[in-house]
C-alpha cells in the first residue's frame, strides 16, 4: 500500500510545482482582505474570521425522507422559550449537535429536529405583568433564542420547526385527547386536588414536593375539591413497568430505577367501584381480586372525600356498589386498618378475623361465603370487572392517574363541550383546534364569555359552554418527538409509515430533572399509541444520554446566607474553597450550585462566545468530564482546549510549509528510521482513531473522545520534517484528525480540512479513504485498518487477566463461542479458573475498537477448598485488584 502512496506522490509533484502549489494554497484559505495562513499563532480574532467564513457553509441538516441510509434520529429536550440561552441549554444541545455530525460521517441519513416547548405559567404571567397577549410575548422569545441557537451553529433540521402553541400543534395534542376520551382513558371526576395559591391552578400528585409545595412556585400547596380531567395511566402500568426490561434499551442506568420507583410494582388491582346513587367512583386496590366476592365494607381514612363531615370513626349513610357480589356495602370511616401504600381506601372481607371484628362492630351482617383462591375465579372476575368497564388492570397500590386539568389560560383547551341535556360532548374533529382566544391578556377562559358560549355538536342547542380548563404542559410533550416526524402533515397526526421507519428515537439528550415526570408520561402516550398501531415500537426512546448540570462557583456569607457576585470576593485557598468579603473580610463559603440568577453564578454563553468563538465554547463544554457528569465552569480548564486548538492550527501550518518546501528533485526517504516512525504513525492513527470511535459511538464519553484526539495530536507533533514532508501515514493522520474533530469544532475543523485538500504532493491519491474534491462533512469516519490488531480483553470474576491482540477484520467476525475456544487456549485464563467451575460468561463485541469476554465463576464452599488442598489442587480466589500486581498478572498475547 506505501509503495503505491509513494508512486502517486511522484506522479503528482512531476505536475505541479512547489511554487504554484503555494499560491493555490493561499487563494483557497484566503478571506476578505485577510490571510488565514499567515499567522502560525491561533488567536481568538481569528477564530471568530473562521466561523463567519464557514457559516452558511457547514452542509446541509435536513433529513431526508427519500434516502436509503440507515436513519438515525438524535433528539434533545426541546426547551421553554425563555429568551434567553443559558449554559444547560448550551451544553444539551452541543452534545446532541456532536453526535448528530458523528452519525452524519458514518453514512446516516440523520434527523435532528428543534421546537419549542411554549405554553405554561411563565409566559402567561410574564405576559399578565406587561399587559401584552402571551402568544406576543412567546413568539418575541422563540425568535431571540432561535437567533442565539444558530449562532452557535447548532445542526438542526429547521424546517421541521414547531412551538406547543401553534394551533396546528395543539390540534393534534386535542385530537390525541379525544382519542383517550373515546377509548375511556380520558375522564372528568371529582377529586381532592392540589392548589398553587400563587399561580392559582392545580397541580399533579408528581408537582408537589416533599415539601409540600409547588414544584415551580414554591409556594405551600392547598388541598381543594374540584371536578378535574384525568388521564387513565394506570391501565398501562404493568406495560410500562415491563417494558423497562426491553433489551433494545440502552444506557438507562439508573433511571431504569427511578421509573420502576415510580410506577411500582404492579403486583395489585384496581376496581373503580360506583357509589350508590351518585356519578362519583371510589377506587378499590387489592392484591387478591377475589376477595370482591366475600366483601363485607369498604373502609374509609377520615381524611377521604366521602367523609363530609370529617369524624373519625362512624358508618357513612351511603353505599358501594359490588356488581360481582350482587349487593352493596357499607362504608366505614376509621384510620385502624391496614390501607396499602398511597391508598385512603381499604376493602374488608370475610377472610381476615379483624374484618369480620370490625364488621360486627358495625352490625355488619357476615353472609357471605369464604373464597378459596384459584387462577380460574381470579380470571372470572377480572374479565367480569373489565367488561363492565370498572378497572381490573394490575398496578401499583401508590401509582395514580395523571390529573391534567389547570385551571389557567395559557394551555391547550381541552376539546370538550358541555351540554344541558347531552352532558359532556367531544368537540368534532372538522371543528379543531379548539383555538385560544388572544386578544385577551390575562383573562381565564372561565371569564371569557364570549369564547365559552357555543352550540352542541350532539344536539344543536345553542345553551352549551367549552370546557374552561386547559391540559397540563407535560400533555404538549408527552407526543412531540412523534410531530417532529412529519410536523407539516395536515390530516394525521403522524404517517404511521414513518413512524414505522424512523421510531425509536435512536438518542434522546436531556436532563436528569425529566427523567421521571416526563419520560413517564412521554413512555405511556407512545405505549398507548402503540396499541392503536400508530407506532411499531411501544418504548419511544432507544437510548439515553442523561447530561449532568453546568455548575457555577457561588459565594455565600457564612452565617446570613446571602450570596455575593465574585467582584466583592477574594478567593484565599482555591482547593479549600476559603474566601472573604472583600470589604469586611468576613468568612465566605465558596460551593459549585446549579447555575442561577438568583445565586449570582450565572454565566452568559454570549460572552464566552464573542471572546472564544462558538467552536471553543462547544469544546470547553464537552471536554474535561463526561456528559453524564455535572460541568463545574472555571476559566481555569480552558487553557487545556485553548492549548490543543493552537497545537493544531501550528501543526497545519508548518505542514504547509514543509510540503511547499519540496524540490521537484527530491525523492522520499528510504531509511529504517523513516519507515519507522511511518509506521508508528499508522499505529497512533488506528489507536486514536479506535478509541475516538468507542467514545463517540459507544460509550458517548465525548470528554474522553477528546483526550482520545489530543492523543492523536500529540502523536503527529512528534514527527520529523522528513515524515511530515513525505509520510503517507502523517496525511492520514491528519485527516482523520481534522474530521473526528469536525462534529465538535464545525467552522474550524472546516478550515483545516480546506487547508490540508489544498496542500501540494498528495501522497494518498489513489485512496478512496480521502475524497480530496469534497468538503469535511463529506467525508467518510476514520475506520481502523483491516490488519491493526486490537484488544480482545478476557475478565475474570471481573478481573482484567489477559488481552489478546486480533487484527481489526478477525475481530469484527469473532463470536461468543470464538472467544471462549480463545481464552481457554490461554494459560493466564487457565490459572485464574484453576478447579473452579464457570457459571456464565458474557461477549461484548464493539466492532473497530474492541471485544470483552466476561467469566463468571461459581465459588468454592470452604469443604471443596479443603479437599482441593489436600490433593494439591488449585484453590485460587479472586484477586485483589491490586494495580502493581495487575501489571505483573495481566498478560498481552498477540495473535
Amino acid at each position: 500500500m506505501r509503495l503505491m502512496q509513494l508512486n502517486a506522490f511522484q506522479t503528482f509533484r512531476q505536475k505541479v510545482s512547489a511554487g504554484n502549489s503555494e499560491k493555490w494554497l493561499r487563494r483557497m484559505c484566503c478571506t476578505g482582505g485577510s490571510n488565514l495562513m499567515d499567522s502560525r499563532d491561533l488567536t481568538s480574532p481569528m477564530k471568530l474570521e473562521i466561523e463567519r467564513k464557514w457559516r452558511n457553509n457547514l452542509g446541509d441538516y435536513r433529513f431526508d425522507p427519500a434516502s436509503d441510509k440507515p436513519k438515525r434520529y438524535v433528539l434533545a429536550m426541546f426547551p421553554y422559550p425563555s429568551g434567553n440561552l443559558h449554559m444547560g441549554h448550551v451544553r444539551v444541545y452541543t452534545i446532541s449537535d456532536a453526535m448528530a455530525r458523528y452519525y452524519r460521517l458514518t453514512g446516516a441519513n440523520v434527523l435532528h429536529p428543534m421546537g419549542w416547548d411554549a405554553f405554561g405559567l411563565p409566559a402567561e404571567n410574564a405576559a399578565i405583568q406587561r399587559k401584552i397577549p402571551a402568544d406576543r410575548w412567546t413568539k418575541q422569545n422563540i425568535g431571540q433564542m432561535r437567533e442565539q441557537l444558530e449562532m452557535l451553529q447548532f445542526s438542526f433540521d429547521w424546517e421541521r420547526e414547531f412551538a406547543t402553541c401553534d394551533p396546528e400543534y395543539y390540534r393534534w395534542t386535542q385530537k390525541l385527547f379525544l382519542m383517550l376520551y373515546e377509548d375511556g382513558l380520558a375522564y372528568q371526576k371529582e377529586a381532592q386536588v392540589n392548589w398553587d395559591p400563587v399561580d392559582e391552578t392545580v397541580l399533579a400528585d408528581e408537582q408537589v414536593d416533599d415539601n409540600g409545595c409547588s414544584w415551580r412556585s414554591g409556594a405551600k400547596v392547598e388541598k381543594k375539591i374540584l371536578r378535574q380531567w384525568f388521564v387513565k395511566t394506570t391501565k398501562f402500568a404493568k406495560a410500562l413497568y415491563d417494558g423497562l426490561a426491553d433489551p433494545t434499551l440502552e444506557d438507562w442506568k439508573d433511571i431504569i430505577k427511578l421509573q420502576k420507583h415510580w410506577i411500582g410494582e404492579c403486583d395489585g388491582y384496581n376496581f373503580e367501584l360506583k357509589v350508590s346513587g351518585q356519578k362519583n367512583t371510589i377506587p378499590i386496590w387489592t392484591k387478591h381480586p377475589e376477595h370482591l366476592k366475600e366483601a363485607l365494607f369498604v373502609a374509609v381514612h377520615p381524611s377521604n372525600l366521602l367523609n363530609s363531615s370529617k369524624l373519625e370513626e362512624r358508618k357513612l349513610e351511603l353505599e358501594i356498589e359490588n356488581p360481582i357480589l350482587g349487593h352493596n356495602l357499607p362504608v366505614i370511616v376509621t384510620d385502624k386498618v391496614n390501607f396499602p401504600e398511597g391508598n385512603d381506601c381499604y376493602l374488608g372481607v370475610a377472610s381476615n378475623d379483624e374484618d369480620r371484628q370490625l364488621a360486627m362492630q358495625y352490625q355488619i351482617p357476615l353472609k357471605v361465603q369464604l373464597q378459596t383462591e384459584s387462577e380460574e375465579l381470579r380470571s372470572q372476575i377480572l374479565a367480569q370487572v373489565s367488561q363492565l368497564n370498572l378497572g381490573g388492570y394490575p398496578v401499583s397500590s401508590k401509582l395514580r392517574d395523571w390529573l391534567i386539568s389547570r385551571q389557567r389560560f395559557w394551555g391547550t383547551p381541552i376539546p370538550i363541550i358541555h351540554c344541558q341535556t347531552c352532558g359532556p360532548v367531544p368537540v368534532p374533529d372538522s371543528d379543531l383546534p379548539v383555538k385560544l382566544p388572544l386578544d385577551s391578556v390575562g383573562i381565564p377562559l372561565a371569564q371569557n364569555e364570549q369564547w365559552l358560549k357555543t352550540i352542541c355538536p350532539k344536539c344543536h342547542s345553542s345553551d352549551a359552554k367549552r370546557e374552561t380548563d386547559t391540559m397540563d404542559t407535560f400533555v404538549d410533550s408527552s407526543w412531540y418527538f412523534l410531530r417532529f416526524l412529519d410536523p407539516k402533515n395536515p390530516s394525521q397526526l403522524v404517517d404511521p409509515n414513518l413512524s414505522r421507519r424512523l421510531m425509536p428515537v435512536d438518542l434522546y439528550v436531556g436532563g436528569k430533572e425529566h427523567a421521571v415526570l416526563h419520560m413517564y408520561y412521554a413512555r405511556f402516550m407512545n405505549h398507548y399509541l402503540h396499541s392503536k398501531n400508530l407506532v411499531t415500537s411501544p418504548e419511544p426512546f432507544r437510548r439515553l444520554l442523561v447530561q449532568g448540570m453546568v455548575m457555577g462557583r457561588s459565594y455565600r456569607l457564612k452565617g446570613s446566607g446571602k450570596y455575593l457576585p465574585a467582584a466583592e470576593v477574594e478567593v484565599i485557598d482555591e482547593k479549600k474553597n476559603k474566601a472573604i468579603e472583600k470589604a469586611t473580610g468576613a468568612p465566605v463559603v465558596a460551593l459549585w450550585e446549579k447555575m442561577s440568577k438568583s445565586k449570582l453564578n450565572g454565566v452568559d454563553p454570549l460572552e464566552v462566545l464573542r471572546e472564544h468563538g462558538c467552536d471553543t465554547l462547544r469544546m470547553i463544554l464537552l471536554g474535561d468530564v463526561a456528559p453524564t457528569s455535572h460541568r463545574n465552569w472555571s476559566e481555569a480548564t480552558f487553557p487545556g482546549i485553548l492549548n490543543w486548538q493552537k497545537r493544531i492550527w501550528m501543526t497545519m501550518h508548518d505542514y504547509r510549509l514543509h510540503r511547499s518546501a519540496i524540490q521537484p528533485s527530491q525523492t522520499p526517504p528510504s531509511s529504517e528510521e523513516f519507515l519507522q516512525q511511518d509506521r508508528k504513525l499508522w499505529d497512533a492513527r488506528n489507536y486514536f482513531a479506535a478509541g475516538a470511535t468507542f467514545n463517540y459511538k459507544f460509550s458517548h464519553q465525548l470528554s474522553v473522545g477528546i483526550s482520545k484526539m489530543q492523543g492523536l495530536t500529540n502523536a503527529i507533533r512528534r514527527s520529523t520534517t522528513e515524515v511530515v514532508a513525505f509520510s503517507p501515514q502523517y496525511e492520514r493522520a491528519i485527516a482523520a484528525q481534522i474530521i473526528m474533530l469536525a462534529p465538535m469544532a464545525p467552522h474550524f475543523a472546516s478550515e483545516l480540512w480546506e487547508q490540508f485538500r489544498a496542500l501540494p504532493h498528495r501522497l494518498n491519491c489513489s485512496s478512496e479513504e480521502i475524497q480530496w474534491d469534497r468538503g469535511v462533512f463529506e467525508q467518510s469516519w476514520p475506520v481502523v485498518d483491516e490488519d491493526y490488531p486490537l484488544d480482545l480483553t478476557f475478565k475474570v470474576n471481573g478481573f482484567e487477566c489477559c488481552i489478546l491482540k486480533i487484527p481489526t477484520k478477525d475481530l469484527n467476525r469473532l463470536t461468543h463461542q470464538q472467544s471462549l475456544d480463545l481464552a481457554f487456549g490461554q494459560g493466564a485464563v487457565l490459572s485464574y479458573i484453576g478447579q473452579r467451575k464457570v457459571r456464565h460468561t458474557d461477549f461484548v463485541l464493539y466492532p473497530g475498537c474492541d471485544a470483552i469476554l466476561s467469566i463468571t465463576l461459581e465459588q468454592l464452599s470452604k469443604e471443596d477448598k479443603e479437599q482441593l488442598k489436600g490433593k494439591g489442587g488449585d484453590v485460587k480466589v479472586k484477586p485483589k485488584k491490586d494495580k502493581k500486581k495487575k501489571k505483573k498478572q495481566k498478560e498481552v498475547v498477540e495473535q
